[in-house]
């Protein structure tokens, strides 16, 4: 198939997940151990997907555009507020987005066509891959910049110091795009009944879900199209496995027993790495439940990486860009308000018991 330039205007489809409570941790899963009550205090909205290679290359490519990234033979590199981090690679057999004379295109991924799909495919559909937490980052301030909105993670204070906080540290108070955080993510995956697994409490099959069985090569031994696998009662797809998904906060595996309201992760002088969620599609079982919580440093590329959108309530389309809206409103599947948030952490139902089967590894 020939290099698919892609073009404007960009729509990420949101839900929106109603503020509540849950129980954060299963009691079994790596860096899910601890339990403790969580408060959300806040509606927020959520990528239905994971944000794919159709929606982030056109940003990418009016970003270059604007002089807000710079690019050699095989990296994007960030050219805002001082910083040159890192955005994204695309020297390898495993790269989808490529670049040359100044334009930005998709390609099938060598290691994809040998792998997975040796009839071809289209890869704009399929989640956008080798960006980093810094790619993603960048990415949701460029649809702030696109729709009039503040920037969440504008730097506006010394950088060393700053260490790209979210909203100068009040994530669930930024106007614009962001990345959720670790607590978000994991109680849109679990609404609302505080499930396993996104689809409910059944051991993870390929049909639920884009993994690595134990014993096998995997599902698909690649990336799946967004929305291959069944939706969650807030209408998300593919909240476990497909791509590991970088959430905001800095990690922080043992997160302790006591209740907590709106948390923000670890503080930057604590770690370097930033939390993932979900698992991918070379991810064996246990990695997809909706407690397990990866990392990887900020600067960490990989075809296991993505993300997707989140924004704080409410939503102003006022601020949107008319011609270019990022989101697809208003969501179509129905919205429940939670009416169980749990009171106490004494008491697991059987319903929460990990299958004995699905004995996580140590981390």
């Amino acid at each position: 198939m020939p290099p698919m330039a892609l073009a404007d205007p960009v729509r990420n489809e949101v839900v929106l997940v109603p503020a509540g409570a849950f129980v954060q941790g299963d009691g079994v899963s790596t860096c899910g151990l601890d339990e403790r009550e969580v408060t959300l205090t806040r509606d927020f909205y959520l990528g239905r997907h994971e944000v794919t290679n159709a929606e982030y290359l056109p940003v990418l490519q009016w970003a270059y555009s604007a002089g807000h990234v710079t690019v050699n033979a095989d990296s994007i590199f960030d050219d805002m507020d001082g910083s040159t981090e890192l955005i994204m690679r695309m020297f390898d057999d495993q790269a989808e987005i490529q670049f040359d004379g100044g334009t930005f295109y998709l390609r099938e991924a060598p290691r994809a066509l040998e792998h997975a799909y040796p009839n071809g495919y289209d890869p704009s559909q399929h989640p956008v891959k080798h960006v980093t937490w810094f790619g993603a980052v960048r990415y949701c301030d460029w649809l702030s910049m696109r729709a009039g909105l503040p920037r969440a993670y504008q730097q506006e204070f010394d950088p060393e110091w700053q260490e790209w906080l979210c909203n100068a540290g009040f994530p669930y108070d930024a106007e614009g795009y962001r990345l959720p955080t670790d607590a978000e993510w994991e109680y849109a995956a679990q609404y609302d009944d505080e499930r396993l697994y996104p689809w409910g409490n059944a051991e993870p099959e390929c049909d639920l879900a884009n993994f690595k069985p134990i014993g096998s090569y995997g599902c698909v031994r690649w990336t799946a199209e967004v929305g291959s696998y069944g939706a969650t009662p807030l209408g998300l797809t593919d909240m476990a496995g497909n791509v590991w998904e970088w959430c905001n906060d800095v990690h922080w595996c043992h997160v302790g027993t006591a209740p907590a309201t709106d948390p923000t992760g670890a503080e930057v002088w604590e770690s370097d790495a930033r939390s993932t969620l979900g698992g991918a599609w070379d991810s064996y079982p246990q990695y997809v439940a909706c407690a397990c919580r990866g990392s990887g440093g900020p600067m960490g590329w990989d075809k296991r990486y993505d993300f997707r959108i989140a924004k704080t309530a409410p939503w102003s389309l006022d601020a949107q860009n008319p011609s270019d809206p990022p989101c697809t409103w208003p969501p179509t599947t129905p919205i429940r308000s939670r009416t169980r948030p749990r009171s106490s952490l004494q008491a697991q139902p059987a319903s929460r018991q990990r299958p004995p089967s699905m004995t996580p590894r140590a981390g």
